[in-house]
């Protein structure tokens, strides 16, 4: 089905090679997760899968790359088309069309499919993403979630006898991308589809694929079953980051206790895990909020967009100093709409929100830039200069701040954010995780009192979200308020203070992450959910990460 030989490939601009000597076989139906670090090569290898490396991208390149037996580099994109489908990292990038089903439609009138085809087809694939119910919604008016839905659904409507996806859960809470990885699943089952994943949140798929494909500096590392490529030190060195059950797992081993095999389920590792558990005391683990004065106040907040969607329904909040807040809730649940009401891109249709006491209805939006840091859930939405370093300073440079505090600044975030080798680099050329790392260091460059952040972990490596967040929980003691948008519940159950859950425009649970996540059954994190399961044993049900989970087990063994 895909057969690359000796394939190396260097972009235009970089001396340093995106793929290096890459050959790999991949089977008919063969379900095959591609995992890595930010630059490491993973969508440039998706790329060259449709043909958009090297007819479209501009570069170096040697080697073969022989799709459904056809040679990529001498066939024509519109003919790779039929055969491979592409959803990218960035689903803005593929939306054309004034409405959702036409733009699932799109493909098909292009390739003079007839209406009746087109239609069956259309609706197929409208049903298997679950999103029959925005069909004729235009794409931006969607959420980050619905337009990823709508990139996938564009994608299968071609019938695709290859389907390559770039991170295609990154902006999916965590019921819609457990929908999307099982009709992704029974494609690949039923239909016999072939799949090539890209996924940085591997809790979510490793136990549906057959293979992992582990890139590091554009070579092939790794390459096998997932139990075996979990279990091997060089895989976790790659700052890929395992699955908290896989973490637990591994660490178990390494203290001299035997397990027969690495889970890949919470089922699994509870059958694995109970005597561990069975043999534990319970330790007290409590979460305690200081808070410091009020300085975002949501006094009844509604809104209510111009088509007449209802996006808030009476919130009342309030965000403190020195406190890290995470903003969670099932897509189009009125996340990003409420915090863009905290610098002002909104204006409450009902009641009123004060920052540092100022109604943002009165307030100019560039006066609240001052105080607000607003980091979007697009990268793309920050870069606009010509290089990383210009779009770092440009905030200061609008600030009359003085040329020698703009220089040491910059040049401090950007070895903070760890861009100094890219600071020439043109931010767009850059892979997703590293355009979010310079849209994340062009906000904080400036210090901002309260910093907001909508999904910044999307397309990050797990050493990168563990140093954003680790650096946001120190950002926060000077007294800062931290603002986190995120379906990233892993990430968040390490490190916020408070959860704030919404639903449809409302406010359904707000409290200390634990009272949140604990007895939750889509807003829980692995450890959470695998605990739940020995109550029976007198072990707590609000351990919420594989390190509390070690520290139990082995409190007493100790």
């Amino acid at each position: 089905m895909i057969k690359i030989s000796d394939l190396s490939f260097y972009y235009s601009d970089s001396a340093e090679p995106a793929l290096s000597d890459v050959s790999l076989k991949i089977k008919p139906g063969e379900f095959v997760l591609v995992a890595g670090s930010s630059g490491s090569g993973k969508s440039s290898l998706c790329r060259c899968l449709n043909g958009l490396i090297p007819h479209f991208y501009g570069g170096r390149i040697k080697g073969e790359v022989v799709v459904c037996e056809k040679n990529v580099f001498e066939t024509p994109t519109k003919v790779l088309a039929e055969y491979v489908g592409v959803v990218f990292q960035d689903p803005e990038n593929q939306l054309l069309m004034s409405e959702v089903e036409r733009e699932i439609a799109f493909g098909l009138e292009n390739l003079c499919y007839p209406p009746n085809i087109i239609n069956k087809r259309v609706e197929e694939a409208l049903d298997s993403v679950g999103i029959s119910h925005i069909r004729h919604r235009h794409p931006t008016e969607l959420s980050g979630g619905e337009k990823q839905k709508t990139a996938i659904a564009s994608s299968l409507v071609l019938n695709p006898q290859v389907l390559v996806l770039d991170e295609p859960t990154s902006e999916l809470d965590p019921k819609s991308a457990e929908d999307v990885i099982n009709v992704l699943e029974r494609l690949n089952c039923d239909l016999g589809l072939t799949i090539v994943l890209v996924e940085h949140r591997l809790d979510r798929v490793v136990h549906h694929v057959d293979r992992i494909i582990a890139l590091d500096k554009g070579r092939v590392i790794l390459d096998g079953h997932p139990k075996k490529i979990l279990a091997d030190p060089r895989f976790k060195s790659l700052g890929v980051g395992l699955p908290p059950i896989v973490s637990l797992a591994n660490t178990i081993r390494n203290r001299g206790f035997r397990l027969d095999a690495i889970p890949l389920t919470v089922r699994e590792g509870r059958r694995m895990f109970s005597g561990f558990f069975q043999e534990s005391r319970r330790i007290e683990l409590t979460d305690k909020i200081d808070r410091g004065e009020i300085k975002v106040d949501f006094r009844d907040v509604s809104y209510t967009y111009p088509n007449d969607a209802v996006a808030l329904r009476k919130v009342s909040l309030g965000f403190y100093a020195g406190e890290f807040v995470a903003v969670m809730g099932r897509n189009a649940s009125g996340k990003t709409s409420l915090i863009k009401h905290i610098n002002g891109l909104l204006k409450p249709t009902g009641g009123c929100v004060l920052v540092s006491g100022r109604d943002t209805r009165k307030a100019d939006v560039s006066k609240l830039a001052e105080m607000v840091g607003y980091v979007f859930q697009n990268p793309n939405v920050h870069l606009f200069a010509d290089t990383v370093e210009e779009e770092v300073r440009y905030i200061l440079e609008n600030r009359n701040v003085s040329e020698e505090v703009i220089c040491s600044k910059t040049d401090s975030v950007l070895g903070l954010f760890g861009l100094t080798d890219k600071k020439d680099s043109y931010p767009r050329s850059l892979s997703g995780g590293e355009r979010q790392r310079v849209a994340l260091a062009s906000v904080i460059v400036a210090e901002p009192d309260i910093l907001v952040l909508d999904e910044p972990t999307r397309g990050m490596d797990y050493a990168s979200k563990s140093f954003l967040m680790d650096f946001l929980n120190n950002y926060r003691r000077s007294g800062k308020v931290i603002v986190l948008v995120s379906h990233d519940i892993e990430s968040v159950a390490g490190y916020v203070d408070r959860v704030v859950l919404l639903s449809e425009g409302k406010v359904v649970a707000d409290g200390p992450r634990r009272d949140v996540f604990s007895n939750a059954l889509l807003f829980s994190p692995q450890i959470n959910r695998l605990v739940q399961g020995y109550k029976h044993y007198n072990v707590q049900d609000n351990i919420l990460t594989a390190l509390e989970a070690e520290q139990v087990i082995f409190s007493e063994k100790e």
